[in-house]
């Protein structure tokens, strides 16, 4: 008898060395590993698609500033009914436009690279528009720059003596007063469509 419960008891043993594994059971070894891969290979397709995604939304928020920046004019006219005048008309055409009735204070305030365009008077106290588009100049290379005036004094000494000196700054123009709507619209249009995206 005694021999009979030791032979059971080392066959029921041995028994489970025999045993195939059944679903319920833990995965083998080399299901572990490729369940490990396939994970992994997960992770890192998330990861490339969510890098690809932050790039897409990288360039098209450089697009939107890019653009935003075209469009962005910067006013700058001691004659406060001009400046609310050209800022209605602007702003009704699209533009976002940012007015100044004082020439110092617009050049402390002055951004790089933040303009699509700047539209200068050229008469004002303290900094008229030339000494104005100079400094401007100096903190930004590229922004289109337009002087308007009513003065035909003004005007010919843009033309005479201050243009020859920007001969090469082909971003620089100057329109005489009166000024239609519809002109303006034009003239900025056209302006805003040479601006450097950049």
């Amino acid at each position: 008898m005694d021999d009979l419960n030791t032979k059971t008891k080392a066959d029921h043993s041995s028994n489970k060395y025999k045993k195939i594994s059944s679903p319920l059971e833990p995965k083998s070894y080399y299901d572990e590993i490729i369940t490990k891969l396939h994970l992994q290979a997960r992770k890192e397709y998330h990861s490339t698609m969510q890098a690809s995604q932050k790039q897409k939304i990288e360039e098209e928020e450089g697009l939107h500033n890019q653009t935003r920046r075209r469009n962005r004019i910067l006013l700058v006219d001691d004659e406060h009914d001009h400046c609310m005048v050209y800022q209605i008309v602007l702003e009704g055409a699209g533009y976002e436009c940012i007015p100044y009735t004082d020439s110092v204070k617009a050049l402390q305030e002055f951004r790089p690279s933040y303009y699509g365009l700047v539209i200068l008077d050229i008469k004002m106290p303290k900094l008229d528009g030339f000494a104005l588009c100079e400094k401007i100049r100096e903190l930004d290379k590229t922004v289109q720059i337009i002087f308007i005036t009513a003065s035909e004094g003004y005007y010919e000494n843009f033309r005479k003596e201050y243009y020859p000196t920007l001969s090469n700054d082909i971003n620089i123009n100057c329109l005489q007063k009166p000024i239609g709507n519809e002109e303006l619209i034009q003239i900025v249009n056209m302006t805003i469509a040479t601006t450097d995206p950049t």
